[in-house]
């Protein structure tokens, strides 16, 4: 859903005023003109408020036609003011074409601007045709007004204003098409999401001693989830414990070790044509020592994934 924002120039409402408008964004001015110019005092209060700030540059109307030299003089003094009022050099400023025009005529002034900015930092406002050779020449944050637009909007446009006033004649409206629209604060992207873990091949990391009938084995595991395995490596990946009856059917008690004590033996059965009795160990680390105690001759090993 498209923001509401207005733009106001000379005008100073109050922030219940802007809230009315149902503006969640203001844009204001850098320019020669200080009666104009965004303040210090406003960068504080609309951070307060909750209301995004977006800036523009603009001096006079055709300003962007006169060439290399007048963008970069304005890169620079435009990077000054917004220093003043406390901005971050993360700022977007937008530079405005507030004439008829195509960008062939407004490439040199803005070619100076990103001289001094850089593209990151460099917007454009201005009509469909400046608008459309912005797009291609790279620059991102666009600002398209409907006047010298011919009734088509940019798709790839980031700001646009449809016409329409409030506050008496005193702010135009606009709307933000995307979530970065050149605002401050700056988006702050959301988190790279956390690959899965990938498992390489099991492997079998301890063959356990025969484990003699009514009598408890300990088998410890390390709280990271990996087996201090006296015949083989580590793992940080998925254990199990697999065991097998030697000679005659039977069961086997198994309990778990974690900070909180010993869980009750669970009796799980083994038999000589069932194969081997797989149990699972927790990934989280929270088990220290698995101890069985089978009815039957067991033999046994363990197995796990190392993560990649």
């Amino acid at each position: 859903m498209a923001a509401t924002g207005i733009d106001i120039a000379w005008d100073r409402p109050t922030i219940a005023q802007i809230r009315a408008t149902g503006a969640t964004w203001v844009a204001r001015y850098f320019s020669e003109d200080p009666t104009k110019n965004l303040t210090a005092s406003e960068v504080t209060d609309y951070h307060a408020a909750g209301l995004g700030i977006v800036t523009v540059w603009e001096s006079t109307a055709t300003r962007a036609l006169e060439g290399h030299d007048a963008g970069v003089n304005d890169a620079h003094t435009a990077w000054a003011q917004r220093a003043g009022v406390g901005l971050p050099d993360t700022t977007v400023v937008h530079f405005a074409v507030d004439t008829d025009t195509d960008w062939a005529s407004v490439a040199p002034y803005f070619q100076g601007v990103q001289s001094v900015l850089g593209s990151a930092r460099t917007g454009v406002y201005g009509g469909l045709r400046v608008i459309q050779g912005a797009h291609a020449a790279g620059l991102r944050y666009l600002w398209q007004t409907v006047a010298w637009s011919g009734g088509t909007w940019a798709s790839f446009a980031t700001i646009r204003q449809p016409g329409g006033t409030t506050l008496s004649g005193g702010a135009d409206y606009d709307t933000a098409e995307a979530a970065d629209f050149g605002q401050y604060p700056r988006p702050v992207p959301p988190p790279r999401p956390v690959p899965a873990p990938s498992y390489l091949e099991e492997e079998v990391l301890a063959y356990l001693p025969p484990l003699a009938p009514n009598a408890d084995a300990d088998i410890p595991v390390e709280p990271a989830g990996t087996l201090a395995a006296p015949q083989g490596g580590s793992r940080n990946g998925p254990l199990w414990l697999c065991l097998a009856a030697q000679g005659a059917d039977g069961t086997v008690a198994v309990s778990m070790r974690t900070t909180a004590g010993w869980s009750a033996p669970v009796e799980h059965p083994v038999t000589v044509a069932g194969g081997k009795l797989v149990l699972t160990l927790p990934e989280d680390g929270s088990v220290d020592v698995v101890r069985v105690n089978p009815t039957v001759p067991l033999i046994g090993y363990v197995t796990g994934r190392q993560v990649a």
